[in-house]
């Protein structure tokens, strides 16, 4: 098992690389694959936050947002390469995490929620009515493609190369992260926050740290949705999006690489098929929050790997009979 283990990173890269030239006569699907890769680099991070340091946040939306706008404004209007204004836009979300981690880092459960949730709504306000540089909701138009030379990523079938390439190095920098000190700390945070203190820890640094790190991840996901889809507005940074994120994160399953994955294909795919609900679209995720919550609180991740552990106990059983 530990040697298939090994090849299962090579073999889905070379999945991942073929899957436009089986798909690419159905541009739907190709941007549906876009899509989902997008939404895995943001779930990851909250993961980071959520699952692994457990901060909850109900506005990582506004990272989003940040990364998307200020990725945008520095192609479109300084002339800025655009792989170069995702970083900024993406150091640019990390910044205004640590001004909102710094003084809400001794909150927990729904004093943080609701903090996060405010400064979601401040996010979507301001860039709504700052109309002479976000567009207010009019919104900013023909964001720049990236280029390399004279190839420009201008289409879905090749921009989905740059999606699946960060995909790959975001989810190899997590599970780094996850598997370092950093990692560790996090984890002994979340599970007590008094005795990993007692340890000599400093909650606050890593606290604010594990909300730096998550902005990252999302705020570069923000930036790579605004130069694939080419518009951006407020509309797509409400609260409605954050619960999105959240809901990836716990249908997946929290505190594990492959949660967020999950939840990213799962809940995207079913996002699409909502689209004829409208506003009922919430009702639905608060649904699916309610049934994790109740039924499997690991998530689906949790659930396949406790089926895993009992078939190989039952297949151990059966060896020895």
């Amino acid at each position: 098992m530990d040697k298939v283990r090994k090849y299962i990173p090579l073999i889905l890269s070379i999945l991942l690389m073929v899957i436009p030239f089986i798909l690419g006569r159905n541009p739907y699907i190709i941007l549906l694959c876009c899509l989902i890769g997008i939404y895995i680099i943001s779930a990851s991070g909250l993961d980071l936050l959520f699952g692994y340091s457990g901060q909850i946040s109900l506005g990582h939306a506004a990272f989003y947002a940040i990364g998307a706008y200020i990725s945008a404004i520095a192609s479109m209007r300084l002339g800025i390469p655009v792989f170069l204004a995702m970083f900024i836009g993406a150091f640019s979300a990390v910044l205004i995490s640590i001004l909102i981690a710094l003084p809400s880092a001794k909150l927990v459960h729904h004093f943080l929620a609701l903090v996060t949730l405010a400064f979601g709504e401040i996010i979507h306000l301001i860039v709504a009515n700052a109309n002479n540089l976000t567009g207010g909701f009019t919104g900013i138009n023909f964001v720049p493609s990236p280029q390399i030379g004279n190839l420009i990523f201008d289409s879905n079938r090749k921009y989905y190369y740059i999606i699946y390439t960060a995909v790959i190095l975001f989810l190899l920098l997590k599970q780094a992260i996850v598997k370092s000190k950093i990692g560790r700390t996090f984890i002994a945070i979340r599970e007590n926050t008094h005795a990993a203190n007692g340890l000599g820890i400093n909650i606050m640094f890593y606290k604010v740290m594990a909300f730096a790190i998550s902005a990252f991840f999302t705020g570069f996901a923000g930036a790579l949705y605004a130069h694939f889809i080419g518009f951006i507005s407020p509309e797509t940074f409400t609260i409605n999006h954050s619960i999105l994120l959240l809901t990836m994160v716990l249908f997946g399953g929290m505190g594990s690489l492959s949660g967020p994955i999950i939840g990213a294909v799962v809940i995207t795919i079913l996002s699409e098929s909502l689209q004829r609900t409208g506003s009922y679209q919430m009702l639905f995720y608060g649904l699916f929050i309610l049934i994790v919550l109740l039924f499997m609180p690991k998530g689906i991740a949790g659930k396949l790997e406790s089926v895993t552990k009992f078939l190989r106990k039952a297949v151990k059983s059966s060896a020895k009979n």
